[in-house]
């Protein structure tokens, strides 16, 4: 029986894989082929999602929501362009994903959110996960946050052009600058915010985008500790200020060079002087060093 919903419709696949055949051999590349379908199922799985079919070196998969699609999504490159090496050669995947209204029957899916999601794929680049507008507009905020326009391309079948958004696994954007634990060598950076934690440090300024803590691995600034929830908090400039906006449900500690402190749940704070910031518990209690930070006028 025919039915139609809307759904999101994600396909994946290993990036370069018949180079795989020509440099590991028949053997180990099917292998390895093998392997990423079975990580790229198992994240589909995951997140609540149905593998629809497998093709070759690809994965198609449906999703009753876009942040289950991302999340999904972000697993998969976590787990295999993030982790997995054959014999000394990277093995990479790229993913694309979008959402809309589709025909469901057999067990398969049909459609032009299907047909629009498998050139989402064709458009990512190895370890890339691209998306659509449509689906953006379906996210929470959390993972808009992680979310960025990045390019406005003809796509095969399409009389106009469409917009392209990436989901940043991998936060490269945030300046890192410098390996200590709160001093640096580095030049200071004027008008900045500066985050240190376990020995890195952070400069959030006007030419940055958000900064996002969380215990989650794709947020800029992961805190480990299980009282942290995957995307806890972002800290912007707003307006010439530095925001602390908290998106959990433990809340975010914040103690003042002065000693000062206040409690922030779903709820915004001006960040201003220095002091620490402690996510999900009180810092005495912290499974994890406290965030020092520092507003450097």
């Amino acid at each position: 029986m025919q039915q139609e919903t809307s759904i999101a419709i994600l396909f994946a696949d290993v990036s370069e894989s018949m180079a795989l055949y020509e440099q590991l051999g028949d053997a180990a590349a099917r292998a390895a082929i093998g392997r990423c379908i079975e990580l790229m199922s198992d994240a589909t799985r995951g997140q609540g999602g149905t593998v629809v079919k497998t093709m070759g070196d690809e994965v198609m998969s449906v999703f009753s929501s876009v942040d289950a699609a991302a999340a999904a999504a972000v697993d998969m490159q976590e787990h295999i362009s993030g982790a997995m090496e054959v014999e000394g050669r990277r093995i990479t995947v790229r993913i694309g994903f979008h959402h809309g209204p589709a025909l469901v029957e057999g067990g398969d899916v049909f459609g032009d959110a299907v047909n629009l999601a498998a050139r989402m794929a064709k458009q990512a680049k190895s370890e890339q996960i691209v998306t659509t507008e449509q689906a953006v507009e379906r996210m929470s905020d959390a993972w808009r946050l992680v979310t960025r326009k990045i390019d406005r391309a003809a796509v095969r079948g399409r009389r106009e052009h469409l917009d392209l958004y990436e989901v940043v696994w991998r936060f490269e954007a945030a300046t890192w600058v410098g390996q200590g634990e709160w001093e640096s060598d580095a030049p200071a950076c004027r008008g900045c915010l500066v985050l240190s934690h376990e020995g890195r440090r952070i400069e959030l300024g006007e030419a940055s985008g958000p900064v996002v803590v969380g215990r989650a691995p794709q947020a800029d600034l992961v805190v480990d500790d299980g009282m942290v929830s995957r995307l806890h908090a972002t800290i912007e400039l707003r307006n010439g200020r530095f925001v602390l906006t908290d998106r959990s449900i433990n809340g975010t500690y914040l103690v003042g060079a002065d000693g000062a402190s206040a409690f922030i749940r779903r709820d915004s704070r001006e960040l201003h002087g220095s002091g620490i910031l402690s996510f999900g518990r009180m810092p005495a209690a912290s499974e994890a060093r406290p965030v020092r930070f520092e507003v450097l006028e």
